[in-house]
């Protein structure tokens, strides 16, 4: 009997009031329909599509690492950023073996007896939420594949997953901002992505991390900051920085730029901490409603007072237009009014 996908998530999203519980007993439940050797489950930033957090097997952990290297450097097989736009949003690397092969299997995958890899964005309304990556080992009688019943199936879990991903991430997403303020944290890594160094905010922020990463390795360097290190190192340099959602925590905005020494010729990485002010909070929620560009330039009209006939001349469209994606607007925020609509994306957030 085929597992009703939509049913199951819906049940585990109400049993777990986080993100992480949830890619965990899914992960759990995934492996009775589909064999895998190793998992890892990102949720993303829907704008800038870096990582906030992610549920790692212990041998992926090992090289996670070096796998976001070369997801940031470009130009590798199935890449997220191009899975995200291909009209089939499955990718099975074993596909792509021979001439096309890829350089995070010969490099990565191959040495550590990795022989296939399945990627799925999780993605609703054409906003992605989320990675999640399967691997499998090879056995004693040579590599083991996925199956096409394997895509298939992924197919069909991408969307749902997504839209869970959505539901905790705009949850998190509507708490309040700014309570709680920590203050500006600098961490300072080597570009092996060691620390060096940090000040008192750095190691709080840090701790904040590793908690909701529900790991207690002293050492470890949580995902997100790892994300935006890799984009650094890939080339990245003018990457915006990326809002962190936390269970029962200020909202953190992370940022990395390489830190020059006189007197050293390598840079260091420079991570920037900070509470989420309420200007990015509204932005970040937009995206998190699935508001697309335009109907964000209309709430940013909507939100100076003027009337729809104005908006419709500012913006070069239809007053019938305009009233179109109002209707649109109401709906995904969840108001009837344009006075509802600005308490829940600026105002609440700036008391």
């Amino acid at each position: 009997m085929t597992p009703d996908w939509k049913a199951i998530s819906a049940r585990l999203q109400k049993r777990n009031q986080d993100s992480y519980s949830y890619r965990n007993e899914m992960l759990h439940v995934l492996e009775d329909s589909l064999s895998f050797d190793g998992y890892c489950c990102t949720v993303v930033n829907p704008t800038t599509l870096t990582s906030v957090g992610a549920i790692t097997e212990e041998s992926i952990d090992a090289i996670h690492h070096d796998l976001l290297a070369y997801e940031y450097e470009g130009n590798e097989t199935n890449s997220y950023k191009n899975l995200i736009k291909a009209p089939v949003k499955v990718g099975r690397l074993s596909d792509h073996f021979g001439s096309n092969a890829s350089r995070r299997y010969e490099d990565i995958l191959k040495p550590n007896l990795f022989s296939d890899e399945l990627r799925a964005p999780l993605m609703v309304h054409n906003k992605c939420y989320g990675f999640l990556t399967l691997f499998r080992k090879a056995g004693e009688a040579g590599p083991v594949f996925f199956s096409d019943e394997d895509i298939v199936l992924l197919q069909k879990l991408g969307p749902i997953m997504g839209e869970a991903l959505q539901a905790y991430y705009h949850a998190l997403l509507v708490e309040e901002a700014g309570k709680n303020s920590i203050g500006n944290g600098v961490i300072i890594l080597n570009k092996s992505m060691q620390i060096q160094s940090m000040n008192e905010a750095g190691v709080t922020y840090l701790n904040i991390l590793r908690e909701a990463e529900h790991t207690t390795e002293t050492l470890s360097l949580p995902k997100p900051i790892q994300a935006i290190s890799a984009r650094l190192l890939a080339g990245e340099k003018n990457a915006p920085p990326v809002i962190i959602p936390l269970m029962n925590s200020s909202h953190i905005i992370a940022s990395a730029s390489f830190l020059y020494n006189a007197s050293e010729t390598t840079p260091h990485i420079a991570i920037s901490l900070n509470n989420a002010s309420p200007r990015e909070m509204s932005f970040h929620l937009m995206d998190a409603y699935a508001l697309t560009y335009r109907e964000q330039q209309i709430v940013l009209e909507c939100l100076t007072g003027a009337p729809s006939k104005e908006i419709a001349s500012n913006l070069n469209i239809s007053y019938y237009t305009v009233q179109d994606h109002f209707k649109i607007i109401f709906q995904k925020v969840g108001v009837t009014s344009r006075n509802e609509l600005i308490w829940e994306l600026f105002s609440k957030h700036h008391q």
